[in-house]
């Protein structure tokens, strides 16, 4: 197939859709992605990235395009213009290639849904059928993302995502909770299906002996390793972790270590200095993706963090799968389908997100596990995550799901 993959999220930033894209070029399609220059989570262009440098380039098998891009920065009124910009900049992408015209679209959508109008602008001018993956629920996770609270903006961005969502042939979502959501906007049942989140093959259960000495060094073994990965943002809920780790401040063993990065570090890093609670957190900051089960190998427990919303409970967040797919015990403050796939694997814990008491007593009590509890905790996620979400069965589906529209249409030129 020649799969055209839109997303503003890709290679050097690490997101899913990078294992995804590189699967499927080595299972022999052809993969040209239409991305952003790369500013993900920090706001700004990764070094040697610029609109005027490194617009196209290959990696693992796969070129990649980059549509002029208005970094997402730190307000969200420069968000906005990132999310705006976005689809417009990229079908014009889309019109300058010279390859013969795709089989199919394919738009992996973590956030914004605005960029799908790049693929449906691409199947009107050029007849590209057009298959979504749908990671977050819109208009409902703007509220949060770009702080929009007026009614008549809501109600205009919900007649938006409507149009969006009916303009596709098919739609994946990332957790069965979506559906009802998603067919709530006149989309048939019978073209919305379920394909979970994966891991990349490289995150697997590792012993810490078999960790790199510079990475050992970076993360000791002296207290409870509590450790958080991924974006540091408004969703993750920091402020509720930092009533927790109040709780827990005179209990000295407990360390929270935050490896990644984000908009919101700065805000989180001075309200962790107001408490004085610089002793008990440790921040990493971001690593290549390469590197993630090494450090993960370095924490006694993994923890997962949303804010307490209806929206958020429908998801599951892709940290869970990795952290699984590592075999870690795993503690999550959020409600949902998320929780349940913790609670019901036996990977671990959930408690609830506006709760810092039941968090900090759920932390107290796992700190004091011996290694061999927690270890078979995370045997157990290891065990679910293979039998659910290995990533050539999710491959799999994607790839038959896709192949469908294929078959249905005639492919034509750009």
């Amino acid at each position: 197939m020649k799969i055209l993959f839109i997303s503003q999220y890709f290679h050097p930033e690490q997101f899913l859709n990078n294992a995804l894209c590189a699967e499927l070029a080595n299972r022999g399609h052809d993969i040209e992605v239409v991305s952003c220059v790369p500013n993900y989570p920090e706001g700004q262009f990764f070094k040697g990235y610029s609109n005027g440098k490194n617009r196209k380039e290959n990696w693992s098998g796969v070129t990649i395009n980059r549509a002029y891009t208005i970094p997402r920065g730190k307000s969200s009124f420069q968000l906005l213009a990132n999310y705006c910009l976005y689809p417009f900049a990229a079908f014009f992408e889309i019109a300058k290639l010279s390859k013969p015209r795709a089989d199919v679209s394919f738009v992996s959508m973590p956030s914004p849904l605005l960029q799908a109008i790049a693929a449906i602008l691409a199947k009107w001018v050029y007849g590209i059928p057009t298959v979504y993956w749908v990671q977050d629920i819109w208009p409902e996770s703007a509220i949060f993302t770009l702080n929009v609270r007026n009614r008549a903006v809501l109600m205009a961005m919900g007649m938006i995502c409507g149009w969006i969502y009916r303009r596709a042939d098919h739609i994946m979502v990332q957790s069965p909770a979506f559906v009802a959501k998603v067919a709530s906007f006149g989309v048939p049942t019978n073209r919305i299906s379920v394909v979970p989140n994966f891991a990349p093959d490289t995150f697997l259960p590792l012993d810490r002996d078999a960790i790199s000495p510079r990475i050992r060094k970076l993360v000791p073994s002296d207290k409870f390793n509590l450790m958080f990965a991924g974006n540091i943002g408004e969703s993750q809920n920091f402020l509720h972790l930092l009533d927790a780790a109040e709780l827990l401040a005179a209990n000295n063993h407990v360390r929270w270590v935050i490896l990644g990065s984000g908009r919101g570090q700065d805000r989180l890093m001075a309200e962790i200095k107001r408490r004085e609670l610089g002793k008990s957190f440790l921040f990493l900051g971001r690593f290549p993706e390469a590197e993630m089960p090494e450090f993960f190998a370095c924490a006694d427990v993994m923890l997962v963090s949303l804010k307490d919303n209806p929206v958020f409970s429908l998801t599951v967040p892709s940290k869970v799968q990795s952290y699984m797919a590592c075999g870690k015990p795993i503690i999550a403050s959020i409600r949902g389908e998320g929780a349940r796939i913790i609670e019901q694997s036996g990977a671990g814990a959930s408690v609830s997100p506006d709760d810092a008491e039941q968090l900090a007593s759920k932390i107290e009590e796992f700190s004091r596990y011996n290694a061999s509890e927690l270890q078979a905790m995370g045997t157990k996620a290891r065990q679910y995550y293979e039998y659910y979400f290995e990533k050539n069965k999710v491959c799999d589906l994607i790839e038959q799901k896709l192949q469908q529209y294929v078959i249905c249409n005639t492919p034509g030129t750009f």
